[in-house]
């Protein structure tokens, strides 16, 4: 959803530097999670170096929180192969959800004025169809219930080290909510009853298989920051809350959208007015910024989510710095 007017240069040498945000004790799982990349053709060899490097630092699988364009590029067939060619290289899983970039905006005359829900069953035959693109298989995920683990095949769940992930496909733009497109509310409602179930699904699983936390991937900002959140956002907040009630232990949330990278606890408590301590919530940065975060996992912490962030910066910066 985010829009940049111009494009970055190709920084000449590239260095990649770890700043420290938060600690971790003994770590339990760390993996690298990243989104909003690449807007432009210098942020996709960017992106492959910086995936090479996270994969180098021993990350079991990545994470792709969505928005793999601008908003005002062009919709096509090839930018969607460009991207799934760059995760079926990687040597290890790409945990990839959705933006609306890819499919919800492809409306705008600038993006190619095509249907959305033509666009996102593109995306949905490119990256989930070829189970070579994302290796999905390797985690042993699992699928949403009855028609949902085909009508949705960006939605699944997976446990890695006893946390458990879901995947749950929410994207910028209200959610693809439009009241005035029948087409759109009737995709959008019907998605956003399927990601309910499926976090429905992932808070049973994790009491059955004794998770030691829940890591939530989704490409949008859900307006944590509204008391009242727009049309599109009030089942997923509603979701998130009923979670909290039916686990008792540290939720992370991850996702994209805004390009700024947080780091904080705004789910609101219905119940005391206050934020919820076991929440957590962690933004990605995104373009023009080409980086990613670290985040390590142990409950058993202070912090139970250990995040750092990790940023390519050119020698000559560093030399200027």
């Amino acid at each position: 959803m985010y829009r940049h007017s111009k494009q970055l240069g190709i920084w000449p040498a590239a260095l990649l530097i770890v700043l420290s945000v938060s600690s971790a004790r003994a770590e339990t799982l760390r993996f690298f999670a990243a989104g909003d990349l690449p807007y432009f053709a210098a942020e996709t060899e960017q992106l492959r170096d910086l995936f090479d490097t996270a994969e180098a630092d021993g990350a079991p699988f990545l994470i792709h929180v969505g928005d793999i364009k601008s908003g005002s590029s062009p919709c096509t067939d090839a930018n969607l192969k460009e991207v799934a060619d760059l995760f079926r290289a990687r040597a290890v899983p790409v945990v990839f959800t959705p933006g609306d970039n890819e499919w919800t905006d492809c409306h705008r005359e600038r993006a190619g004025a095509k249907d959305p829900r033509e666009r996102l069953a593109r995306v949905r035959e490119v990256f989930y169809a070829d189970p070579a693109v994302l290796r999905l298989d390797r985690l042993d995920t699992v699928r949403g219930a009855g028609a949902d683990a085909t009508d949705y095949p960006e939605n699944y769940i997976f446990i890695r080290d006893g946390v458990l992930f879901v995947t749950v496909h929410v994207v910028g733009s209200n959610n693809g909510y439009a009241p005035d497109n029948p087409a759109a509310v009737a995709e959008f409602e019907a998605r956003d009853a399927a990601n309910v179930r499926l976090l429905r699904q992932a808070a049973e699983l994790a009491g059955e298989r004794d998770a030691i936390a829940i890591v939530i991937v989704f490409q949008a900002n859900p307006q944590f920051e509204k008391t009242r959140p727009a049309r599109g956002f009030v089942q997923l907040r509603r979701a998130l809350v009923e979670l909290m009630g039916a686990y008792p232990g540290p939720v992370l949330a991850i996702h994209g959208d805004t390009h700024r990278f947080k780091h904080d606890r705004p789910l609101i408590d219905p119940a005391t007015g206050e934020p919820f301590e076991r929440f957590v919530r962690v933004e990605v940065p995104g373009s023009p910024v080409v980086g990613g975060v670290w985040i390590s996992v142990d409950p058993q912490a202070e912090e139970p989510f250990g995040v750092s962030e990790m940023y390519p910066i050119s020698l000559d910066r560093l030399m200027q710095e």
